[in-house]
């Protein structure tokens, strides 16, 4: 694809998520797409809790845009936030100028190439937008900050890591979990698993959720293995390990084609985990409870 095909598809994208009835807000939540070297696409939205600080796109945008994009590949990103003109000097809040416009910005990027596109915003008293044509507006990637951050983290990309669509659309989300839970990129705790050949897995993604304070993880992992793998065996060992280090299984509900759920301690009784794995085709997820015991 493209960098102009990608452009075109990033901007159809953010059209259509900004005039959804059923959530006429979604122009308003920061998204990011990309694109990967497998020419794969991704929609990634912006945790909520980044937003109970004080501009805390600015904390996404240098921790955990630049681990997504090492993560799943991407070399290509586009940025959708929206943006209110108005009186500076009279309103504190742009939002509160009752002459104010809203926009809705897309910054679409490159290593060494970006460019900023916006379409103006207009609203009925259903509180669904309406949105101009797309128009580019100049920018300078070397005067702009927010420009910047994005060429940076495109260019700490590390290459083909393992493909990671449809996986990565298959486990939780940042809007799937409580929250006060955000995404814990440190070590390998998200991003594609990294066992198992492109003879062997499709597509694979972890994800992990905590806390700001320890004891509190949520574990979402799922695997596309291709087709005559064997998957029966991949469960039968997983469930043969699970066992081996003093977890039990329980009962409970079925989930897809076949599931189990487990509990059991972590790190010599301080923690305790519920895990479920279950298939449907050639798919295996699995999700885990972390937390104090009780």
């Amino acid at each position: 694809m493209s960098f102009e095909a990608f452009r075109e598809w990033a901007l159809a994208a953010s059209s259509q998520a900004a005039s959804r009835w059923e959530d006429p807000d979604a122009d308003q939540m920061p998204i990011l797409y990309g694109q990967d070297l497998y020419d794969d696409r991704h929609e990634i939205a912006a945790p909520a809790i980044y937003f109970r600080h004080n501009r805390g796109h600015i904390g996404w945008l240098t921790q955990l845009v630049p681990v997504e994009v090492t993560n799943r590949s991407l070399y290509r990103l586009c940025l959708r936030i929206s943006a209110w003109t108005g009186d500076a000097d009279k309103y504190d809040d742009l939002s509160s100028d009752p002459a104010r416009t809203e926009l809705l910005l897309n910054i679409v990027a490159e290593a060494g190439r970006s460019e900023v596109w916006q379409a103006r915003i207009y609203r009925d008293k259903s509180g669904v937008p309406r949105l101009d044509p797309w128009h580019e507006y100049e920018a300078d990637t070397t005067k702009a900050s927010l420009l910047q951050l994005i060429d940076r983290a495109l260019r700490k990309g590390n290459g083909k890591r393992g493909r990671t669509v449809p996986a990565a659309n298959m486990v939780l989300g940042p809007y799937d979990v409580p929250i006060d839970f955000f995404p814990d990129y440190r070590g390998n705790a998200c991003g594609p698993v990294d066992w198992g050949g492109e003879d062997q897995v499709v597509s694979s993604y972890k994800a992990a959720f905590r806390t700001e304070g320890p004891g509190h993880v949520i574990l979402s992992v799922c695997y596309i293995f291709c087709p005559g793998y064997g998957l029966d065996g991949h469960i039968g060992g997983a469930l043969g390990a699970l066992t081996k280090m003093g977890n039990k299984e329980i009962d409970g509900p079925r989930i897809g084609e076949r599931s189990h759920l487990f509990e059991g301690p972590l790190d010599s009784g301080r923690l305790h985990k519920h895990q479920a794995l279950w298939t449907q085709g050639d798919i295996l997820c699995e999700l885990g409870l972390i937390g104090p015991p009780g």
